[in-house]
């Protein structure tokens, strides 16, 4: 009877995964990109003007560091919950589109309030000193605002190209695409903010130099956003009733078949996509004696995978040395599992991060506080350390002057940083074939810190331009490799993620929270610098502190994505130096 029952589910799931996937054209690749293309363009081109504005209007650098700091740290918190709640969505326009929109008109809102603040703001109380305050207050708001929106709307639309890729073969070049258009808006939105729009007709038009570009950037991105939503053709999740049965193990093979059809066959919501992967009998037996032996999890063990691996080895060499500092590590290890469960579970949920996709996320973590830390302070860097320029100066002073020409001059190495990695992002399917995704990614993040080294010991606005070229190498490696490998851990996640797998909110967890995850290294990466990097200038008394604790964190990525995880043997080496039992 048992075995018949089995039958009849797995038909019902077979009758699913028989459905092949479609592949993508490359027009659809393009167009679903789009959006990514007018969120970098509006990225770039708005950064470049923040931090001069912010100085500008009497902020000092770390007060400045830290405005640049808040939108990372807001998008650290509620990525996670963005990510989670996309692979949940059941509205009929989809699972990731709806986030997408909404996010994207926070974001046009923001662009309007950077430039126009003030007049904003003069329309109701006219023009005053504290419509001035007022102005900077809404300018200050904007960009934290669109700081925070430009980045987390990447997680619905990573998630959504996942979707759309999925067992497609595709993953390759659907992100290799990405790294193209993130480049190619890099490249509009930097050309936009190297022009000099006081003196051509658009800006006087516009009023302004930051009038025109920011307006520019609102028309752009809106056609972007709604070129990728018209193409993204998603099929909204399917809802499954509940079944009475009135046979217990009935109920429970129910509950099981419609797990795994959640999990594989209707994950990616997208109308091109669907499970090419069958369920056998043998494998739902071993998802079934899983539940049964491993549904309970220990919340101490679960606070004790969160600790590094030598932190754990600590404790225990320290317990095993002295019987009071035992009874200070119990102490301590009881207070974490204390503070564990009076966390909400979705914090929990996101604690619980796979030890494979946990080296991930720390390589990407100091590769993009190195990038970053480049990208963010570069134009500051040119205007005061090359063009010996000063922020603070009064306008049409000769030292404002160098200071804007400097900035002007850093937008042009952008320029070129992106141009780099949109014709490196050609390559990198190939190279990933010839030499593998570590060796790939390796090889990216060597060449940023010969980058900043040779233009932190050779200040020339040449060198300092070619340099910044060279840091598009690791720019495109860091905008595909990451996703590239957290597909492929997805698509064998009973292998990859095999100690967070046993429970059922773990097993269920689509390629948003994965991705969501991959994004949270990212946005505590800008957080740490903005918080401190700030601080190291005034230390230092010197901003050429930007560019030396970028190559520093550059060369510690280089060591941690040694220890990422690609192949299954390499998986193996990690649960064995760890001490982790890997089950078959």
């Amino acid at each position: 009877m048992e075995s018949i029952i089995v039958n009849e589910k797995l038909s019902v799931v077979g009758s699913i995964d028989n459905e092949r996937t479609k592949q993508l054209t490359l027009l659809q690749i393009f167009l679903l990109n789009s959006v990514v293309c007018g969120i970098e363009i509006c990225a770039c081109a708005g950064f470049t003007y923040i931090p001069p504005l912010l100085l500008k209007n009497g902020f000092s650098e770390e007060n400045m560091s830290l405005i640049l700091g808040f939108g990372p740290l807001l998008a650290l918190f509620c990525t996670p919950v963005i990510g989670r709640a996309s692979d949940k969505c059941h509205c009929p326009y989809g699972r990731r589109r709806p986030f997408i929109l909404a996010i994207s008109i926070v974001l046009i809102f923001s662009l309007y309030l950077i430039p126009f603040g003030e007049s904003f703001i003069s329309m109701f109380i006219g023009k005053s000193d504290l419509s001035k305050r007022l102005g900077i207050l809404l300018m200050t708001i904007g960009s934290v605002m669109l700081d925070f929106t430009s980045q987390t709307c990447l997680t619905p639309c990573e998630a959504l190209l996942n979707d759309a890729c999925k067992n497609t073969g595709q993953q390759e070049r659907v992100f290799s695409i990405y790294s193209l258009m993130v480049s190619s808006g890099g490249i509009i939105g930097y050309l936009l903010s190297a022009i000099n729009w006081r003196s051509n007709s658009v800006g006087q038009y516009f009023g302004g130099e930051e009038a025109s570009v920011f307006s520019i950037l609102i028309i752009m991105f809106t056609l972007m956003l709604s070129a990728t939503l018209i193409v993204a053709a998603e099929k909204p999740l399917l809802r499954y009733p509940k079944t009475s049965t009135s046979n217990e193990q009935d109920g429970h093979y129910d509950e099981l078949v419609k797990s795994s059809q959640n999990a594989i066959a209707l994950e990616s919501g997208y109308e091109s996509s669907s499970s090419s992967r069958s369920v056998s009998e043998e494998n739902l037996h071993n998802i079934l004696v899983t539940k049964e032996t491993n549904y309970s999890v220990s919340y101490s063990k679960s606070v004790r995978s969160i600790l590094p691996h030598s932190i754990r080895n600590c404790l225990t060499v320290v317990t095993s040395k002295s019987k009071i500092l035992s009874h200070i590590c119990a102490l301590i290890q009881t207070l974490g599992s204390s503070v564990y469960n009076l966390l909400p579970t979705n914090v929990q949920q996101f604690l619980n991060v796979p030890v494979v996709l946990r080296h991930l996320a720390l390589a990407n973590f100091c590769s993009w506080t190195a990038v970053m830390g480049f990208n963010l302070y570069f134009t500051d860097f040119v205007g005061q350390i090359v063009y010996r320029g000063n922020p603070n100066a009064p306008e049409d002073s000769e030292a404002g002057n160098l200071y804007d020409e400097g900035v002007r001059m850093g937008s042009w190495g952008l320029l070129l940083h992106c141009i780099t990695s949109a014709v490196y992002s050609f390559f990198i399917e190939r190279l990933v074939d010839k030499y593998g995704s570590k060796m790939t990614y390796m090889m990216g993040m060597t060449s940023f810190c010969f980058a900043m080294t040779g233009m932190v010991l050779v200040p020339n606005v040449y060198i300092v331009n070619l340099m910044a070229a060279m840091t598009g190498f690791a720019f495109a490696t860091l905008t595909t490799i990451p996703f590239i490998l957290v597909s492929r851990y997805h698509e064998e996640k009973e292998l990859y993620f095999f100690d967070v797998i046993t429970t059922t909110s773990s097993s269920n967890h689509g390629i948003g929270t994965y991705i969501a995850t991959l994004d949270s290294a990212y946005f505590l990466s800008q957080v740490i610098l903005t918080a401190c990097v700030g601080y190291i200038v005034h230390i230092t008394g010197t901003v050429t502190a930007y560019m030396v604790s970028a190559g520093c964190m550059g060369l510690f990525s280089v060591i941690f994505i040694n220890k990422i995880v690609v192949t299954k043997q390499e998986l193996v080496i990690l649960c064995n130096d760890n001490k982790i039992d890997l089950k078959n």
